[in-house]
């Protein structure tokens, strides 16, 4: 008798230490998000986003500090960016979201659809999560740093 295939996925093997950095963190929140909305093994799916949650929690607590003077440079660029982060949804996407989460929040049950639209909306909410808080926040300029507005 052959043994049931398991399915692995590579996300599930790192582990996010609390003194990670937050843009490790939130970088590692993207790819566990992406990776659940790509996997179709509902149980891979799920302890996917069972690691998100746990990563998001971590990470929540860190997001009001201030960055580390180590930690600048990353976040420096010497020329101003094209432009910010931003999450180029269409309205009809953002309807279904919408849709969503009344669904969600009236108390109904959720159907395939409502729960794959959620999926995505989830997956959107933390890319962006993630592209704001890893975006440049500092211009070297010849007088020194200035924050980017």
């Amino acid at each position: 008798m052959e043994a049931p295939a398991v399915w692995t996925h590579p996300l599930l093997y790192v582990d996010i230490e609390p003194q990670t950095d937050f843009a490790e963190a939130a970088a590692h929140c993207e790819k566990l998000a992406a990776g659940a909305l790509d996997t179709e093994h509902l149980p891979t799916q799920h302890e996917l986003y069972q690691r998100l949650h746990e990563c998001l929690t971590q990470l929540q607590p860190t997001l009001l500090e201030p960055i580390d003077e180590n930690q600048m440079a990353q976040f420096t660029v010497s020329t101003l960016p094209r432009s910010r982060p931003t999450m180029d949804t269409e309205s009809e996407l953002l309807c279904e979201y919408c849709l969503a989460l009344s669904h969600l929040l009236s108390g109904n049950p959720l159907s395939i659809s409502v729960e794959e639209t959620l999926q995505g909306l989830l997956y959107e909410l933390t890319a962006f999560m993630t592209d704001t808080m890893l975006a440049p926040r500092w211009l070297s300029t010849p007088q020194g740093l200035r924050p980017i507005a």
